[in-house]
C-alpha cells in the first residue's frame, strides 16, 4: 500500500515547464491567432456567382481554419499545464502547418506544373529506359548463382550500376527543355528558374514557416521525457502520423466531397444557379407516390392522379383498375431496372463462377494457366469490353446470332435473330450477360480460395461412409464456404447497384428508358441536365439502398458474426 501511495503521489506532482515551453506558447498563440484572423478573412472573401455558385466550400475551408487556431490555442492552455496531451496537439498542429508550408512552396516552385513536364520528358527518352530492365536482368541472373561466388557479387554491382546509370541519364534528359542547345544549358536554366522563385519574397516566406512548423515538431518530439509521455501515447502518435498521408487524401477527396454532396442534396443547386435550401423538397419529389382508383369506362388517368404528378403504373384488383402516380417515374423505373438487373446479376455471376472453381480447384494439367485466363476479363476495361460485346450482339455480323442460327438450321426451324440491343426486353439480359462474363473471374478466384480451405479429411471420411460427389458437396463444400459465398453475394450484389459503366458504354445510343439504372439516372440528372442538387439527394438515396440492403443480408445470413473474429 505504501508503494501503491507513492506511485500516486508521484504522479500528481506538477512537472516543471521545460525550457522550450516559453517559445512554444508563443509560436502557438501566434499561429493561433494568425488562423483566426485567416478564419475571418475567408469568410468576407467576394466570389462570383458565375464562377462559385454557393458559398459552401469557402464557409467549410473558414471553419477548418477555425478549429485549426482552436486547437493551437488549446495547446497553449495544455503546455501551461505541461499536459502531455498538448504536446500531443501541439505535434499536430506543427505537422499540419509544415504540410501546408511545404504545399505551398511546391506551388511557389511550379512543383506540380514540373510532373506534367516530367511526364512529357520521359515520353520523349523512353528507350533510355531500357537499361533498367537490361541491369535487372544481369541482378536476376546473379542471383541464381551461388552465395560465396565472386561472379556473383561482380554481377551485382553491374546490374545496380546499369539501372542507375539509366535512371540517372533518364532524369538529366527529360528534365532538360527541349528548346536548350544541350542538356547542361538546358538544366541550368531550369536550375537558375527554380532558385529565382525560391528567393522570392513568397518562396522565403514559405520555407521560413515551413522551417519553424517543422523545428515545433522537432522540439516536442524530443521533448516527451519532459512531459511523461508514455509508451502507449508514443505509440499512438507515431501510428497516426504514419496514417496522415491516407487520412489527407480521405479527407480531401472523399470526406469533404461527401459532405458537401450531402448538403447539396438538401439545395436546388445546379450549373447556372446558387444553391438555395429547399430543406426535403428533393427527397420528397422522389419518394411521392399516390394509388388512385380508375373510374369504369375512363382510360385518362390524369383525371385521378394529384396535379405535379405523372402516371408511373397501372394494375388491376378484380374489377378495379387503379392508378400509380408519382412525381419522378423515373426514379422509380431506375429503382426497378437496377433491382432486376441485380435479381439476374447473381445467379448468372455466382453459379458458373462456383462450377468454375471446383473445375479449377482439381489436379488437372495447365490449372495454372486456366486461373490466369479465367481472370482476365475481370481486369479488362469495361469500354473495351463493351465493344467487343457490341460485335458480338451485332444482328447481321455478331457471332450470338452466327451461333443461334447454326443450331436452329440442325433442327430445321427459323433462326430466332433477337435484337440484343434494341429490343427491350433485350436490354437488360444483354448487359446482364456482358457484366456476369466479366466479373465471373473474380468471383471464382474468390470461391477457389474458399474451397481450398476445406479440409481435405472431411471429404475422404464421408467417402469412406458411402456420400457420393453432390452429398459431400452439399454437406461438406457448401456449409463451409458459406462465409464466402456470403461475401460474394454482398460485394456483387452492391457493385450491381451501383452498374452505371456498363449500360453506359454498351446501350448509351438507345433512348428507351429501359438503359436507366440508379446511378445512370443520377448521371443524367447531374451531368446532362445540370440538377446537382437533384443528383446528390439521388445518391444519397442509393447509399441508403445498398445500406439497407447489405444490412438485411446480415441479418438473414446469420453469418455476420464470421466477420467479427
Amino acid at each position: 500500500m505504501a508503494a501503491t501511495s507513492q506511485v500516486r503521489t508521484s504522479l500528481t506532482v506538477k512537472r516543471p515547464l521545460p525550457t522550450v515551453g516559453l517559445p512554444l506558447i508563443v509560436w502557438h498563440l501566434v499561429v493561433g491567432v494568425a488562423a483566426l484572423f485567416g478564419a475571418y478573412n475567408i469568410t468576407q472573401l467576394q466570389i462570383d456567382a458565375l464562377e462559385k455558385t454557393n458559398y459552401v466550400i469557402q464557409y467549410f475551408g473558414a471553419a477548418l481554419t477555425f478549429i485549426y487556431a482552436l486547437c493551437s490555442l488549446v495547446a497553449v492552455l495544455l503546455i501551461l499545464q505541461v499536459n502531455s496531451n498538448g504536446r500531443l496537439i501541439s505535434m499536430a498542429v506543427n505537422v499540419i502547418g509544415f504540410s501546408l508550408a511545404l504545399a505551398y512552396l511546391g506551388q511557389i516552385l511550379g512543383v506540380y506544373e514540373g510532373f506534367d513536364y516530367l511526364s512529357g520528358g520521359l515520353a520523349r527518352n523512353i528507350l533510355l529506359m531500357l537499361g533498367i530492365p537490361l541491369g535487372y536482368a544481369v541482378v536476376w541472373i546473379a542471383w541464381r548463382m551461388h552465395e560465396p561466388s565472386s561472379t556473383r557479387a561482380l554481377l551485382e554491382k553491374v546490374g545496380l550500376g546499369i539501372m542507375g546509370i539509366s535512371l540517372m541519364l533518364l532524369l538529366l534528359a527529360s528534365l532538360a527543355t527541349p528548346e536548350a542547345d544541350n542538356v547542361i544549358s538546358g538544366l541550368v536554366g531550369a536550375v537558375l528558374n527554380l532558385l529565382g522563385k525560391w528567393l522570392s519574397l513568397n518562396g522565403l516566406l514559405a520555407t521560413a514557416l515551413a522551417a519553424l512548423f517543422g523545428a515545433g515538431c522537432y522540439v516536442m518530439v524530443r521533448e516527451a521525457q519532459a512531459f511523461g509521455e508514455t509508451t502507449s501515447q508514443r505509440e499512438s502518435w507515431q501510428g497516426w502520423l504514419f496514417l496522415l498521408p491516407n487520412l489527407l487524401n480521405f479527407s480531401i477527396f472523399f470526406a469533404g466531397p461527401l459532405l458537401l454532396s450531402f448538403y447539396l442534396s438538401f439545395t436546388d443547386f445546379s450549373a447556372l444557379s446558387n444553391a438555395n435550401f429547399i430543406g426535403l423538397r428533393n427527397y420528397s419529389a422522389m419518394f411521392t407516390l399516390s394509388i388512385n382508383p380508375l373510374p369504369a369506362g375512363v382510360t385518362d388517368a390524369t383525371t385521378v392522379i394529384p396535379t405535379l404528378q405523372t402516371e408511373f403504373t397501372r394494375f388491376a384488383l378484380g374489377n378495379q383498375t387503379y392508378v400509380v402516380g408519382a412525381r419522378d417515374p423515373l426514379f422509380w423505373t431506375s429503382v426497378g431496372n437496377t433491382f432486376r438487373y441485380c435479381i439476374l446479376l447473381l445467379p448468372l455471376s455466382i453459379i458458373p463462377a462456383l462450377a468454375l472453381a471446383i473445375l479449377l480447384n482439381s489436379k488437372i494439367p495447365g490449372m495454372k494457366f486456366f486461373r490466369a485466363v479465367f481472370f482476365l476479363p475481370s481486369v479488362a476495361a469495361v469500354v473495351g469490353v463493351a465493344l467487343i460485346w457490341k460485335w458480338l450482339y451485332d444482328p447481321v455480323i455478331g457471332y450470338i446470332n452466327y451461333a443461334l442460327g447454326t443450331v436452329a438450321s440442325w433442327f430445321g426451324i427459323a433462326p430466332p435473330e433477337p435484337q440484343w440491343l434494341t429490343d427491350t426486353n433485350l436490354l437488360l439480359l444483354s448487359v446482364v450477360i456482358m457484366a456476369s462474363w466479366q466479373v465471373i473471374g473474380f468471383n471464382t478466384v474468390i470461391f477457389l480460395a474458399g474451397l481450398q480451405g476445406v479440409p481435405k479429411e472431411l471429404h475422404e471420411a464421408a467417402t469412406v461412409d458411402g456420400a457420393n460427389g453432390w452429398r459431400r458437396f452439399l454437406n461438406i463444400t457448401l456449409p463451409l464456404i458459406a462465409p464466402t459465398t456470403f461475401f460474394i453475394v454482398v460485394t456483387t450484389l452492391i457493385s450491381g447497384l451501383q452498374a452505371f459503366s456498363e449500360f453506359f458504354s454498351l446501350i448509351q445510343e438507345n433512348p428507351t428508358n429501359a438503359k436507366l439504372t440508379t446511378v445512370y439516372y443520377l448521371y443524367q440528372r447531374g451531368f446532362e441536365r445540370f440538377d446537382m442538387g437533384y443528383a446528390s439527394a439521388t445518391a444519397w438515396v442509393l447509399f441508403g439502398m445498398i445500406f439497407i440492403v447489405t444490412l438485411i443480408q446480415f441479418r438473414l445470413s446469420g453469418r455476420a458474426d464470421a466477420y467479427s473474429d
